[in-house]
């Protein structure tokens, strides 16, 4: 009898273990499923907002700090003070009368020059004017006069190599 009872008590430890176990087993997948879930992430669309060193850009950066420009594309709104042409202009900031210039030589596409004292937005890359290497590298011819006057005042002076230039409707 002893013996049985001692089996009873073993079994039935064995049977509390056992629900134990499961009872264990139970909750957790049931709490399991009670965490939230991390929700997911949309990416956002639409234009890239981040900021880059070249975001906050004036032609006057460009014209003072050209060093740290050198290579670099930049994005710039101006008014034309000067046109030579369909392909090169001087940019400076829309409204200032003294303000800072910079040469623009314009290699997208254009069927119409700009011309002075409309406002632009150009993109393009910041580099030292060497006449003869952009004449090389761009194809450009300009007239007599023109060439000597950009000569005169840009040779080594900050250029924008412009892939973008838009006319913008800014009375």
């Amino acid at each position: 009898m002893l013996n049985s009872m001692a089996k009873k008590e073993c079994n039935s430890w064995v049977g509390v273990k056992k629900g134990g176990a499961f009872t264990l087993i139970t909750l957790s997948l049931l709490l399991g499923a009670c965490t939230p879930e991390p929700e997911a992430t949309v990416p956002q669309t639409g234009p890239d907002t981040t900021l880059t060193e070249t975001d906050d850009t004036d032609v006057e950066d460009v014209a003072e700090d050209t060093e740290e420009f050198i290579g670099e594309t930049v994005t710039v709104t101006g008014e034309v003070e000067a046109d030579y042409g369909i392909n090169t202009f001087v940019i400076e900031e829309m409204g200032d009368i003294f303000a800072d210039q910079v040469l623009v030589i314009n290699t997208a596409a254009t069927t119409e020059p700009i011309l002075a004292e409309q406002n632009v937005q150009v993109t393009g890359v910041v580099r030292e004017l060497v006449v003869a290497d952009f004449e090389r590298e761009y194809d450009i011819t300009w007239e007599g006069d023109i060439r000597q006057t950009i000569e005169a005042e840009y040779v080594g002076e900050p250029v924008i190599v412009a892939d973008a230039v838009e006319v913008l409707d800014i009375p």
